[in-house]
């Protein structure tokens, strides 16, 4: 009889067992890809990852167009009633070049995104509309 109650407690975690991988396949990841508004003299990406009451953004951005001084992407984060927020962004200057950065902010209810392009004097040559992620 102990030998059956033996058994059948390996076979029940055993079965337990082969239902963690499973149930972990399952399981879709909370990191989100982010998609910026196009502007003619660059290219943009990044993502998210929203946990709790902070979300980790990743920004990327390169120089496409010989005559552009300098390309950028914006990303704008932001509370409830948008009175407080945080904004990261990443900038390349000088054709090709590319630059990439990454932060953990502490809004999470609004997302907003922006690309621009700069002029070798301090200037935003053009701005795009501001995209809405969520």
């Amino acid at each position: 009889m102990l030998r059956r109650m033996t058994t059948i407690a390996a076979a029940a975690a055993m079965l337990g067992l082969s239902v963690l991988p499973a149930s972990a396949a399952t399981m879709k990841s909370n990191t989100h890809s982010i998609s910026f508004p196009g502007l003619h003299g660059l290219d943009a990406w990044g993502n998210y990852t929203k946990s709790g009451a902070n979300i980790r953004i990743n920004v990327c951005v390169v120089d496409t167009v010989r005559g552009v001084f300098a390309a950028g992407a914006v990303t704008v984060v932001s509370n409830s009633n948008n009175s407080r927020h945080s904004e990261l962004g990443a900038v390349a200057i000088g054709y090709h070049f590319g630059s990439c950065t990454s932060e953990t902010l502490h809004y999470t209810n609004h997302l907003h995104v922006y690309t621009f392009i700069g002029g070798n004097a301090g200037t935003v040559r053009a701005k795009s509309k501001v995209k809405s992620i969520y």
